[in-house]
């Protein structure tokens, strides 16, 4: 059976001409990242995947992507990456794509398997980008890490002491009733290899009308391709894990973090409530909040790309 992400990339590249190989639709860069998978040794032993994409002679900028995704999702930051000279890279938590698992594990693990990589890529200092899943891990990274310079939370997940019990629960099942989540996220991810027109087809209806056009399109396409990266080694235990994690004590104190947090929300977003970015507001010293009525989950990334990357390197 063909791989999906190579049927896709195949059909959007018959409609697309690419000259500059700084304008290399993001399908391709996906494909690319996902074939020719990179990883480094942890303290432990353990593998840590990872994504090099962007400027490759740029400054670095250490993205965490969200859930259910894997080091496939650099590829959306790989164009801005390029056009403003930033080496883009993008990690995957213990257990997704070609990342070891990490049993038990919490936010508070996370810096140390970010240090790993820092030491094993020579990074001396960067800011790092959380995007919904990578939330916490942003913030953890921003109080525990002094090569840390900057960090910005956009659309992130906030300790679910944020929001209300309806918002609490896919992670409170993934932490406590851990084989229903997993066949959840078992039968999610048939659908999506099963059908994947259909399955962003879904995923866009069931969003705010502003990211429609993103889901169905080539944004959404990348997502779909790094979700199924996400569970093509370890299976769906991990990415439970992974949906737990959040549940779980963090870890962290937010009320430490002195370095600059930018956080960047949309009150239409379906999938993370605004009262997670308010959360951050109010317990990081440092956060300046961006709140935009009019955006979705996927626009308020998309729409703010530019001003997103130009502020964690003070253009």
């Amino acid at each position: 059976m063909q791989n999906p992400l190579a049927a896709l990339a195949g059909r959007l590249r018959g409609t697309r001409k690419t000259d500059d190989y700084t304008d290399r639709p993001m399908l391709d860069v996906a494909h690319e990242i996902r074939e020719n998978p990179r990883t480094i040794e942890c303290r432990d032993g353990r593998a840590l995947g990872y994504a090099d994409c962007g400027d490759p002679a740029g400054d670095p900028l250490v993205v965490f992507h969200g859930f259910p995704n894997s080091r496939v999702f650099g590829a959306l930051l790989d164009q801005a990456g390029r056009e403003r000279g930033l080496r883009i890279i993008a990690p995957e938590r213990p257990g997704l794509g070609v990342s070891d698992p990490l049993p038990n594990r919490t936010v508070a693990d996370w810096p140390a398997d970010v240090a790993d990589l820092a030491a094993a890529l020579d990074l001396d200092s960067f800011p790092v980008l959380g995007v919904s899943g990578g939330g916490p891990y942003a913030a953890a990274c921003a109080a525990d890490l002094s090569n840390v310079e900057h960090a910005a939370i956009v659309c992130g997940l906030a300790p679910l002491e944020s929001v209300g019990l309806g918002d609490r629960l896919p992670f409170l099942l993934a932490e406590h009733a851990r084989p229903l989540a997993t066949l959840s996220l078992c039968a999610d991810g048939r659908r999506a290899r099963k059908n994947p027109e259909k399955y962003l087809a879904l995923r866009a209806a069931a969003s705010a009308a502003v990211d429609e056009k993103r889901w169905r399109g080539e944004i959404g396409q990348v997502l779909l391709a790094s979700g199924l990266e996400a569970t093509a080694h370890h299976g769906y235990g991990p990415l439970t894990t992974d949906l737990a994690v959040p549940a779980r004590e963090w870890g962290i104190d937010l009320a430490t973090i002195d370095v600059p947090v930018s956080l960047w929300y949309g009150k239409d977003d379906h999938i993370v409530p605004l009262s997670m970015g308010v959360h951050y507001t109010e317990r990081i010293p440092t956060a300046e909040s961006h709140i935009y009525p009019n955006q979705g989950h996927l626009s308020v990334v998309d729409g703010n790309q530019e001003r997103i990357l130009d502020s964690l390197v003070g253009s």
